[in-house]
This record gives C-alpha cells, sequence and structure tokens, in this order.
C-alpha cells in the first residue's frame, strides 16, 4: 500500500490503518532549510487477513508488515513523555490545522510524543516489507 500525504483526510485515513502499530525509529533529517521526518513502524494488515480452520473453530489470522512514513516542511518539533495516558484510545498519527500551517502528533504507546509542526502537508506512507504471519 502507497498513499501520499498531502491534506487532513489522509492523514485521518492513516490513523485509522496504523491503529496499533508500533513505531520503530524515527529519524529527524536536514531538508531544505527545514527538517524531514522519516518513521519506520510495523502494523496489522487488516486488509489481508484470511480465516483459518481448526477443526470445528474458526480464527481470523492477520499479516503484519513494515512500512514508513515521510513527512517534509518540518519546521519545528518538541518531544514529550507522556505518562498518564490511556494505551488504546491514543492515536499513533493526528493532525490539526493550526494558524501557519498544521500540526502533527506522532505517539509511540510507551508514551513518546513528537509535535511537529509544518506550513503545509506534504509526506508519504509505503509499506516496505512483506506480510508477516505467524504460526
Amino acid at each position: 500500500m502507497q498513499r501520499d500525504i498531502k491534506v487532513l483526510t489522509d492523514v485521518k485515513d492513516l490513523s485509522e490503518l496504523l491503529s496499533g502499530a508500533s513505531i520503530e525509529r524515527v529519524r529527524l533529517l536536514p531538508s531544505g532549510g527545514g527538517m524531514q521526518l522519516s518513521a519506520e513502524l510495523t502494523r496489522a494488515m487488516p486488509e489481508r487477513q484470511t480465516v483459518i480452520r481448526q477443526g470445528l473453530f474458526r480464527r481470523l489470522k492477520t499479516p503484519w508488515t513494515a512500512c514508513e512514513l515521510e513527512l517534509s516542511r518540518v519546521t519545528s518539533v518538541a518531544v514529550k513523555h507522556l505518562t498518564d495516558l490511556a494505551p488504546d484510545q491514543t492515536p499513533v498519527i493526528a493532525c490539526e490545522a493550526v494558524p501557519g500551517g498544521y500540526q502533527f502528533t506522532v505517539q509511540a504507546p510507551d508514551g513518546l510524543q513528537l509535535v511537529l509542526n509544518l506550513d503545509q502537508l506534504d509526506g508519504s506512507f509505503a509499506d516496505i516489507g512483506a506480510p508477516i504471519t505467524s504460526p
């Protein structure tokens, strides 16, 4: 799967897709007078769920895959560590329009939060690994 990130609805759709994902690595790199965020994640692939039959019982098997999120035009970054959070209700990514641009939030399940300010939404998301299934 591959998607461009240009509008808020792209981020909303991606946020739903990344529900329950884990963040493996995040890098901020200099890019044309600003910064670029590059994040490696592991996500479930509900679009590739299969039904496994074992005798009378059935269960769903969901593969996982590595993916990459990139955001350009980052103007500033704040890093926080939240101690009181509800893990099931916190999205991995979120974005809102603010005066002068956008505020994009990346939150790891352990409470580490990056708050990025962007003058314009410009990014991409792609699955970079083959689907992995557990036995």
